[in-house]
């Protein structure tokens, strides 16, 4: 990736049940040139998913060796599981003149943005930790998975403050976070 690329690259991030992808899936309607970026992991592939189109399932050996290789702008070990985003995957969609978008983990996320000044974080956040334990629980998942999401949450929300900007996806008002996080980008872009 051509690090002296004036474009900007995109990355969202919130905790579990925040709404990011309800929010990216808006916005790109708003700014269709908008092209959400197809992340590698190690992961075993769910049985609705299709490789290069949800993510590129990469054995660990694989990805080890791009990582050798240097072609992530960002990865890192979740649960025991690689996942990252490769520099080529930035190239492709500028190449296209569309604007590279990702969702991603927090801590991919500030590593990009310490490693490539074109990287511009948004944080996702809940009216409030309480509104996020009520929208985790609804999703039905067992305790021990629901105490390690609300932590991760927890520490999610600290590292906001490093992020470039920050947009409250309020109970019923999604619409409001779509346009926000849609003008953020139009001001942004190269």
């Amino acid at each position: 990736m051509n690090n002296q690329n004036k474009n900007k690259i995109f990355f969202i991030s919130g905790p579990s049940t925040v709404g990011k992808n309800t929010i990216v899936d808006g916005v790109k309607k708003l700014i269709p040139e908008l092209e959400e970026t197809v992340s590698c992991t190690t992961r075993q592939k769910r049985p609705y998913e299709k490789n290069k189109v949800h993510y590129h399932f990469l054995s660990k050996k694989e990805f080890e060796q791009k990582i050798k290789n240097d072609e992530f702008l960002e990865y890192f070990e979740v649960h025991g599981k690689y996942y990252g985003t490769l520099k080529s995957e930035i190239d492709r969609i500028i190449k296209n003149n569309h604007i590279p978008l990702a969702i991603i983990d927090v801590q991919g996320a500030l590593y990009a943005k310490k490693h490539n000044p074109n990287v511009v974080l948004i944080f996702i956040e809940p009216d409030s930790l309480e509104i996020l334990e009520k929208r985790l629980r609804a999703r039905n998942i067992d305790s021990a998975e629901f105490e390690i999401r609300l932590k991760n949450a927890k520490n999610e929300l600290m590292q906001a403050k490093f992020y470039n900007y920050r947009v409250i996806n309020h109970l019923g008002k999604v619409k409001k976070a779509i346009q926000e996080v849609a003008e953020i980008i139009k001001k942004n872009r190269s």
